[in-house]
């Protein structure tokens, strides 16, 4: 681990710890993972949260070592520890410090931020937190399940878990940051997309390939293809044009082949070219 990935890693999980503390907790919104449970069983059995977090991160991490290998447990290993840590060291921050918010959802939100951008800085340098990562590793595994779907089934679980131990509008607010830290580590891992990718498949290449390098000012790539289904020539476009530019490209399709199909992803990184 470079100097770099740790710092990160360490910044990361305080700002989860923190966001744990401060905005989730208090208000019982369940985040999923071991966070999540901390919290159910807290008002279960009175458990300590920081507690609860490291022994379940302990139990996993052993679970992740027979089922998954010393790889991912290395993965997972320092992120646990100093979430389960900080967890610990910022559990009576509240005692010193107001934090307090009067609104339960502007708490949801605010938390989900924080939240997200921590994982999603841990996340970056190639680390996770422990925690339902690892459970959803090992449906990945020996299930097939998609990485994407399993947290999602795992931290739906438990928000659902939650609603029955407090109300279901608690569930309906764990479900709100659920998605919003979700988003959030996406945009912290990859960055807010800038430009968009068309993918056009046309009848009329030179007009819109014309339209896009000498009005937009963009490149363009032409490829031959021939429709499956019809069996007719077309043309496949690929440009990778500014967002601010989406709705010009847009208007030049109408303009110049109304029967072109396309569809636009969006573009993180671009390099290259001119």
């Amino acid at each position: 681990m470079s100097k770099k990935s740790f710092l990160m890693t360490i910044m990361g999980t305080f700002i989860c710890a923190f966001a744990f503390n401060i905005f989730l907790s208090p208000y019982n919104i369940i985040p999923g993972g071991v966070s999540g449970l901390a919290i159910v069983f807290k008002k279960l059995f009175n458990f300590n949260e920081s507690l609860s977090i490291a022994v379940l991160s302990g139990g996993l991490l052993v679970i992740c070592l027979l089922l998954l290998g010393k790889k991912e447990v290395f993965k997972a290993l320092f992120g646990s520890i100093f979430f389960s840590i900080f967890a610990y060291l910022s559990s009576e921050i509240l005692l010193y410090v107001d934090f307090s918010i009067d609104s339960r959802l502007l708490a949801t939100v605010v938390g989900g931020v924080f939240y997200g951008f921590g994982i999603g800085l841990v996340f970056k340098e190639g680390y996770t937190t422990g925690g339902g990562d690892i459970l959803a590793k090992i449906l990945n595994k020996y299930f097939h399940l998609n990485m994407g779907i399993g947290v999602f089934v795992i931290d739906f679980t438990i928000a659902i878990l939650g609603s029955f131990i407090f109300d279901f509008e608690t569930l309906i607010y764990s479900i709100v940051n659920i998605y919003i830290y979700s988003v959030v580590i996406d945009k912290v891992m990859l960055g807010i997309s800038g430009n968009k990718s068309f993918y056009i498949i046309t009848s009329n290449p030179k007009e819109i390939s014309n339209y896009i390098i000498n009005e937009l000012h963009h490149g363009v790539t032409s490829l031959k293809a021939v429709g499956a289904y019809s069996k007719d020539d077309k043309y496949v476009l690929f440009a990778v044009i500014p967002t601010r530019d989406y709705y010009k490209l847009k208007d030049g399709l109408e303009k110049y082949d109304k029967e072109a199909f396309f569809f636009v992803s969006n573009s993180y990184e671009v390099e290259g070219g001119k």
